[in-house]
């Protein structure tokens, strides 16, 4: 580089190489970012889904669905609509969700997101009266 007033150029040609690599390699860092969130968030928000559908298995899918439309109203980032698949057997609740990301044209190297969580179903009263059962056995035996 040539020197004018003691000065050389050095520092713009580094900068000039080193800023959009930088750039670039934040902008993956926000990606990674957002594709954690989301993935965290849809398995939250499936087994939360499921929880709640395992207290109530007399309101069927159609009360999963709803308590998942409504944890995913919460949703900060998103990448777009996801597939849902709710199933609420004998025993227990699943619910499947799955979501493409933009980057899943690059095939296996980024993975769609999923989350697929299962609840047992409940009954709190039964719960509770076999836990104290339990517990009064202890103490007569002990």
């Amino acid at each position: 580089m040539r020197k004018e007033n003691g000065r050389s150029g050095y520092v713009v040609v580094e900068a000039a190489v080193l800023l959009p690599l930088a750039s670039i390699l934040l902008l993956l860092l926000v990606y990674l970012c957002s594709y954690l969130y989301q993935s965290c968030f849809l398995t939250q928000a499936a087994y939360v889904a499921a929880f709640r559908g395992s207290r109530f298995p007399e309101r069927k899918e159609a009360y999963v669905q709803a308590q998942l439309d409504e944890l995913l109203q919460g949703e900060v980032l998103s990448f777009g609509q996801e597939e849902r698949c709710v199933e609420v057997g004998l025993l227990s609740v699943q619910v499947n969700l799955t979501r493409e990301t933009p980057f899943t044209v690059f095939g296996e190297w980024i993975p769609g997101l999923a989350a697929s969580r299962s609840a047992l179903r409940r009954d709190p009263v039964a719960y509770i009266r076999g836990v104290r059962g339990i517990r009064d056995w202890r103490k007569r035996d002990g």
